[in-house]
This record gives C-alpha cells, structure tokens and sequence, in this order.
C-alpha cells in the first residue's frame, strides 16, 4: 500500500506541557519525513505501507482561517498523487466539520480516497482514539474504500465510524463524539464501521455531494476546480436563531452572502408586529434585500417530511426572499457559500 499523509496539527499532532494541550511550537518545515513528523507520539505507520508525508501547517484546528485553508487547498493540489492509494490528512477536531465540508467540495470527483484523521486526546495520552483513527484509516484504504472524502473517528461507545466528509456535523460541545445528518437520513447515521480491520457498511457511499439553492441545482466543482482555483473566498455573515437575537446589531456591509440557520422544525422568528420588529428574520431579510445581499437559510429539507406542514413562519421567510439551501447540513451550505459556489 503506498498512501501520503499530510499533517496540518490539531490534538492528534499536539502533546500535553504543564497542563495544556498545544502543538509542538517551533518546528521547520523540510522534506524529511523525520522533521514533517509533528510529534514522536504520532502514531507509527504500519508495517507494509509506504508512506510519503508533509506538512503545511501545525496549529490547533480553531485557529483555522480563510488564508490557512487557502494555504491547505495550495498544498493539496501541488501533491503528486499518481500511484497512491489514499491520502490521509490529520486534522484537529474542533473545524473538522467544515474541512470535511471543504474538501468534499474541492475534490468533488477524487481519483482516490481522502481520509481525515483527529483525535479527542493526544496520541501518547492512553485514552486517546487517536491511534485507533489512524489506523482504521489504513485499514479502509487497505479494504478499498471508494474514492471519496471521508472522516475517521472511534466514539466513546468504542465503535470507529466513518463519516462522508459531506455529512460531518460539528462535535457537540464538550463531547467526544461525532455523528453524521443528511436531510432524509437521520442523526448518528454515519457511512461505514471499521471493526477488526474490515469495513463495514451501513448505507451505500454518497455520490458528489448535491445541493439546491431554491429552485436551482447547484454547479458543483469540477474535476478542474482544484487546479483552477485562486484562492479567492466569500465573505459570509453566518447567524443563529436564538431568543432574544437583534438583527439590528449585525451589518452587513461588505458581506457577499448571509446564511442564517433554522430551528429543528425550519422556523426562525418572523412576524409582522412592529414592536420588537429588530428580533424579526422578516426585518432582517428587507435590510438584506435592499442593499442587495442575498439571504440564505439552512438546513432546509428538499420537501417537507410525509405528514408534516410547513409553518406559518417558515412561509413568511421564504416569502421574504430567502433562499433555501437544501440537501445540506448548515456546516456545508456556509463552505459552499464560503467558496462562492452560489456564484456558478
């Protein structure tokens, strides 16, 4: 087996000094593999896979930025991937959903499986999973998983799953865990189990990631989008419903887009009442009209569940001019809109 791993930090390259878990500071970056290595607890690799490495970057994932996955996209597509079986990329746990998103994105027909790699602990902590992921990445590389993006991750209940990069959500706060949510599909829904070194099944392999913005079938990437792009990203306000939200708070000057995310039942507050009409999504949406921004909301189902009506509220929003994104998680409308897909 003959795979290329790159390394980019996150608590599956960090180590723990005084109390605090940070990744090693400092190192250069050179062409051996010793000096790309972020860390000596870094799992080995097997015996059997011949390994080229790199390493672009070494930061903790939630100092991940725009001009950092400008940086990662670069490296990617500079790798000389002919005659390599996968590609591993490690990556910190707390940005992984929107990597994951992104390079579902990027490489929306891969000629070979991508496989990103966290950890919940550092590798030499005993009770990390961070070995475990890396090795179950082999192992489904090894067992010829299709080309694809896909996250690798054991949760606490000591299953190792993967993941379509496309359907990662962000791990909950304070937990350990990842699950997957494709509209239509359901929540801790993940593609594929690793157990005992076999790759388990549990739903067919997405195809290229789909979404639909309105009425119109987005232009997903092509095959050339990665040799074709130019590092330019979309400047997105990205807002959450909550009680007590005032819109009249948020500018939205300079934005090129706005997502605004949803209530489990694809509502957000819209009435018509002037008192209190800066907590209204309907005020909001006139304010984004006029100066000509135009308002996303996520996730939205494709058509309402069997049985279910669609909310007064909701038929206000969309009345009001915004535009569904669906058959995507909010964590990959806002990477699609970050890469101005919208756009195409």
């Amino acid at each position: 087996m003959n795979i290329h791993i790159v390394y980019t930090g996150g608590t599956v390259g960090a180590a723990i000094r005084d109390g605090i878990t940070d990744v090693r500071p400092g190192a250069a970056i050179r062409d051996g593999i010793t000096d790309v290595r972020p860390d000596a607890a870094t799992p080995p690799i097997p015996d059997g896979v011949a390994a080229s490495e790199s390493r672009p970057m070494n930061i903790l994932s939630e100092n991940m930025t725009a001009a950092r996955w400008r940086e990662l996209i670069f490296h990617l597509r500079t790798l000389p991937l002919g005659g390599k079986d996968g590609l591993i990329v490690t990556h910190g746990t707390d940005t992984l959903a929107y990597t994951a998103c992104l390079l579902s994105l990027f490489f929306s027909a891969p000629a070979l499986p991508v496989l990103l790699v966290s950890a919940n602990r550092p590798p030499a902590d005993p009770a990390s999973n961070g070995p475990a992921n890396f090795a179950a990445a082999i192992a489904a590389i090894n067992e010829k998983i299709p080309p694809g993006v896909y996250v690798v991750y054991r949760n606490s209940d000591g299953k190792t799953y993967i993941h379509s990069g496309a359907e990662l959500l962000q791990c909950p706060c304070g937990s350990e865990d990842f699950f997957s949510l494709f509209y239509g599909g359901a929540a801790g829904d993940p593609l594929a189990e690793i157990r005992d070194s076999r790759l388990l099944y549990f739903k067919t392999p997405p195809a290229r990631p789909a979404m639909r913005f309105g009425n119109r079938a987005i232009l997903l990437p092509g095959d050339g989008f990665a040799e074709n792009f130019n590092g330019d990203f979309a400047e997105v306000l990205s807002i959450l419903p909550y009680v007590g939200l005032n819109y009249d708070r948020y500018r939205i000057d300079g934005a090129d887009a706005v997502l605004h995310g949803l209530y489990h039942s694809s509502t957000a507050a819209a009435f018509t009442e002037k008192k209190d009409a800066g907590a209204s999504i309907l005020h909001f949406a006139k304010r984004c009209a006029d100066a000509g921004v135009p308002l996303y909301i996520a996730p939205f189902p494709t058509s309402p569940p069997a049985g279910r009506i669609v909310y007064e509220t909701t038929a206000r929003i969309l009345d009001a001019g915004a535009i569904p994104i669906s058959g995507a998680t909010f964590e990959m409308a806002l990477t699609a809109l970050t890469l101005g897909l919208h756009t195409l």
